[in-house]
């Protein structure tokens, strides 16, 4: 049950906050925060919590101006009572600053749940030493002593994005400008240990209520990038020379005139009998683009390549769809090469990721209008980490239309030449790292997201790594997408 409280938005706010100086951050792209958006953030709270639907559905949650008050509805007396601080935070974003809290856990745990200090992006606190996330009112009513719901809710849905303008040169948010990176804390699921410490919280109140147990899970995922068709004398000479990869090189070669397949195209293959090996499931994204600056432009109707995709489909692994370059922003062109991947693939229920993690918040409204069911877009390519400050998969919030998309985020934890390429680390550092990101995972019971395409199969730079990667995954489950965003949960 949710009482009904006026919709606050920017321009609500006194006139003395819009003399406030201009700053980098766009104050007049704060979202609308509604009633609906503060249930929508509690309840993603309780999903990382270990909290049931069925348990969830029984709280009863009033909203006024100043407070989230949470009851149970099988522990008469229980209350839990967030505080909304959303006047203090708007006043800080007009100043230039996206403020960013640390609290302590509400308790010392025996089962390791409890580590490092709590952090909350887009909150504030009134001293300087990390406060406590929770504090007892009474035998039987806890306070927040943070605007947790607004962390959530803003965090999930990116926006720091929106009110940052900063883009690289493929007009994408970089990870140096996020909160996460200039926090240091892009290397930790910091709302799923919110989850965590509410899951304490809860136990203390509710003592017969048992959560669901953490699992490790995993997503494997392959963006088909270029499969070396059409033919390319520079690529077959790069795999001979720069690559020092004779037979790829040869491959090539024979290609134009032969049915053999050329050596990207071969490493699909290759990719699918690592995964057959070690049990796991992968999943393929095929591009349908035409050719241009960023996109090889190969055709997924060529014989060759749906000899492949077929070899795919009767081994029962999962055909995706990765969209080009120039259809991040354009919705037309995102639809008209989806539906070529479609007749492609034969298949109409689609996932996928953004060419070049070319991503906005945008992006999740022109992937549900698309008819795609999920995207596994959110990652940075500079870093890795955990850029929505999440593990688990989840449903967004339109602020434009006030509600859940219908639309599944599994966020992107890893891609393969981030480490290699980008961050520069030897295997040793850098599997050292990765290691740390598997193990906070399974902390908190997410999911890791990998991406491995099939090309640096073929680059000695990344020889041993795929194969040390996924020794890592050892005994996670795949995750299992629901047949709708509505049964995520």
């Amino acid at each position: 049950m949710v009482s009904p409280v006026s919709q606050i938005s920017s321009s609500d706010w006194p006139a003395e906050a819009a003399r406030a100086p201009s700053t980098i951050l766009r104050s007049d792209a704060f979202p609308q925060i509604t009633p609906e958006a503060r249930i929508y953030a509690l309840k993603e709270l309780a999903r990382r919590a270990g909290v049931s639907r069925d348990f969830f559905e029984k709280w009863v949650i009033q909203i006024t101006g100043d407070h989230t008050i949470v009851s149970f509805g099988t522990y008469p007396g229980c209350k839990i009572q967030f505080q909304h601080r959303l006047e203090g935070l708007f006043y800080k974003i007009l100043q230039g600053t996206i403020p960013v809290a640390r609290a302590r856990w509400f308790a010392a745990s025996d089962d390791g749940v409890s580590g490092p200090d709590l952090i909350l992006p887009f909150c504030y606190s009134e001293t300087d030493s990390p406060a406590p996330l929770f504090r007892v009112t009474s035998d039987s009513t806890l306070t927040c002593c943070f605007d947790l719901s607004l962390s959530i809710l803003l965090t999930l849905s990116r926006t720091e994005e929106v009110l940052c303008p900063l883009r690289d040169e493929h007009d994408r948010f970089p990870a140096s400008a996020s909160l996460a990176s200039l926090h240091g804390f892009l290397d930790r699921p910091v709302l799923d240990e919110l989850g965590s410490a509410f899951q304490q919280v809860l136990s203390r109140l509710l003592p017969s209520w048992r959560p669901r147990p953490r699992v490790l899970r995993y997503k494997l995922t392959h963006d088909i990038d270029d499969v070396g068709i059409p033919f390319s004398l520079h690529t077959a000479i790069g795999h001979g020379l720069k690559r020092r990869r004779p037979v790829a090189a040869a491959r090539d070669l024979l290609t134009p005139f032969t049915s053999v397949a050329p050596a990207d195209l071969a490493m699909v293959r290759t990719l699918a009998a690592i995964s057959t090996s070690r049990g796991l499931h992968s999943a393929f994204y095929w591009k349908a683009s035409p050719r241009g600056p960023h996109d090889s432009g190969y055709d997924p109707r060529h014989r060759k390549v749906q000899r492949v995709i077929d070899f795919l489909r009767n081994r029962g692994f999962e055909l995706g769809f990765h969209p080009g370059y120039e259809t991040f922003g354009n919705r037309c062109k995102l639809a008209a090469e989806l539906e070529c991947a479609r007749r492609a693939l034969r298949a109409t229920s689609l996932g996928g990721r953004q060419h070049y993690l070319r991503w906005s918040p945008s992006t999740w409204l022109d992937w549900e209008v698309c008819g795609l069911s999920y995207d596994s877009t959110l990652g940075f390519a500079d870093r890795f980490g955990f850029r929505a400050g999440t593990a688990f998969p989840y449903s967004p919030w339109s602020f434009k239309d006030n509600r859940e998309i219908n639309l599944i985020e599994i966020p992107l934890t890893l891609m393969d030449c981030t480490p290699v390429k980008y961050m520069k680390l030897n295997r040793t550092e850098g599997l050292q790292q990765i290691t740390a990101l598997v193990r906070r995972v399974a902390d908190v019971g997410g999911v890791f997201s990998l991406l491995w395409h099939n090309t640096p199969l073929l680059d000695p730079d990344y020889d041993d790594w795929y194969e040390n990667v996924l020794d890592l995954l050892e005994g996670a489950k795949s995750f299992e997408l629901p047949a709708d965003s509505r049964e995520l949960w």
